[in-house]
Parts: structure tokens; sequence; C-alpha cells
């Protein structure tokens, strides 16, 4: 059960890392791109505080998934090999 709730867990963070990172961003009007894809023409001092912010976020959140999904088959192999040698 804890397996796959941690599993759940990084999931949903490693999505919300990615939507976070896909999104564009705004700042004061105009439009900055995303993460991955800043706008052209825009000149650096208008995005950077933004761009800098989300990019934190969503590294945040997607190192976070990852971290949960490499815990769930940490705890699910651990658990499978304790099966085998018990029985």
């Amino acid at each position: 059960m804890l397996s796959k709730l941690l599993g759940a867990v990084g999931a949903v963070l490693l999505i919300v890392g990615v939507v976070l990172a896909v999104r564009p961003v705004h700042a004061g009007g105009d439009a900055c791109g995303s993460v991955f894809q800043p706008d052209e023409g825009i000149t650096p001092m208008q995005c950077d505080a933004r761009l800098s912010s989300r990019g934190t976020l969503a590294a945040g959140f997607g190192v976070g998934g990852l971290a949960l999904g490499l815990t769930t088959l940490t705890l699910t192999t651990i658990r499978d090999r304790r099966s085998r040698t018990l029985s």
C-alpha cells in the first residue's frame, strides 16, 4: 500500500513539474514564453526573475517526483526479495 501511495504522489509531482515548465510565463503583461522555450525578442530584464523562479519550481517538483518514484521501486524490490527469501 505504501509503495502505491508513494508512486501516485511521485507521479503527481512529476506531472506538476512538467506542467509548470511548459506553461507560458507572463511578466507585466508581456509574454515571456516557457521555461523550455523563452519567447524571441524579449529583453532579459523583463522575464529573468519569473523564468528563473518558474524553472526552480519545475525542477523541484520534477526531482521530488523522481525521488519518490525511485523510492517506490526500491521498496517494491526489497519487499519482493524478502518474500522470495522467506518462501
